[in-house]
């Protein structure tokens, strides 16, 4: 039975470390009904990324109800680019994740016509759903191409990916657009999304994993709580070895965090193209900040989080939550 006082949202993700803590707040934040996840290649292999997403819906103390869907297992017109050197090759190295019990079970279940039952249980709902995705746009695009009528069913698409200045997987692209520039060329582009937010690393990269969150995961003193925090240490080290940072920046969560409250974002409406046949920026996110072209705006897109505390304190309450239901301590 769905709670109408709660957001329903669908999560589309690649986990992935930070995928990870999105999957954790999208189902543990107050104000959010998590109605499904769907998975991309992207972060790892789309056996990876499915086996992951089971992993952590299991240790989190997740529900069997919440469907967890297998999606598309390339980009639309392109061979997919794992990211190894920042997720390893599990996609969520630093620790050993027990495995869901009934992952073969349930996988298996929801392994045929995965659009379909990813829409009819978008539908089902019977109120607008955000869809916030975290990974490569593939499964996002081809629901609108296949399924136009979504439409009706969906309050906005979040989007966690792009960038306004330097990109971090090439010098002017972001990762998740670049692995699939057509799909978000589709869904930047198209007629069936109510409202489109675009979470960009700008602002990603100003809410880091410091030592003190840490610190506050580890306060917890439970197994649930010890995988998390190794979880941070690897994507820290990787993240200072391949981008010098302190700390690691917590990307996919603020997309949830936005769908959770927007009002700790400022933001501003604003046309977005993606680039698709450059030979140095393809996946470039082309925000018209000052509205140069004279386009539609098709996007809103995120230049700022109000009160880092906030989004943390959220997150850590998510965290404690999780570790109350964790079946592993």
């Amino acid at each position: 039975m769905s709670d109408i006082t709660k957001k329903p949202v669908w999560l589309d993700c690649d986990p992935g470390h930070d995928d990870a803590f999105a999957i954790i707040l999208a189902a543990y934040h107050p104000s959010l009904e998590l109605i499904g996840i769907s998975t991309a290649a992207g972060n790892q292999t789309l056996d990876r990324t499915t086996q992951n997403a089971y992993k952590v819906a299991y240790i989190s103390g997740l529900p069997n109800t919440i469907p967890i869907i297998r999606g598309c297992e390339e980009t639309l017109c392109r061979h997919v680019q794992i990211c190894p050197e920042i997720h390893g090759q599990t996609g969520l190295d630093g620790t050993d994740i027990p495995d869901h019990p009934e992952y073969k079970t349930l996988s298996d279940k929801h392994d045929d016509n995965f659009l379909w039952n990813i829409y009819k249980r978008i539908v089902d709902v019977g109120r607008p759903v955000t869809l916030i995705a975290t990974g490569p746009l593939t499964n996002v695009a081809l629901l609108l191409k296949v399924f136009p009528q979504i439409k009706k069913s969906l309050a906005e698409v979040v989007l966690l990916g792009g960038c306004i200045g330097l990109g971090n997987m090439e010098p002017g692209s972001e990762f998740n657009i670049m692995n699939d520039p057509e799909a978000a060329h589709i869904v930047f582009t198209s007629r069936h999304v109510p409202r489109l937010v675009m979470v960009p690393i700008e602002l990603t990269h100003t809410v880091c994993a410091t030592q003190q969150i840490s610190e506050r995961i580890r306060a917890l003193s439970s197994r649930y709580a010890s995988i998390l925090d190794h979880l941070l240490l690897f994507f820290g080290a990787t993240y200072k070895q391949v981008f010098q940072f302190d700390a690691p920046p917590l990307h996919d969560p603020c997309a949830v965090a936005y769908a959770a409250n927007r009002d700790l974002f400022e933001e501003q409406i604003m046309h977005v193209g993606i680039e698709r046949r450059s030979e140095y920026c393809q996946g470039r996110t082309v925000c018209d900040l000052y509205d140069m072209y004279r386009r539609e705006k098709n996007c809103v897109v995120t230049l700022k989080m109000k009160n880092v505390e906030q989004f943390w304190d959220m997150m850590l309450d998510a965290i404690q939550l999780a570790n109350k239901n964790s079946p592993i301590n």
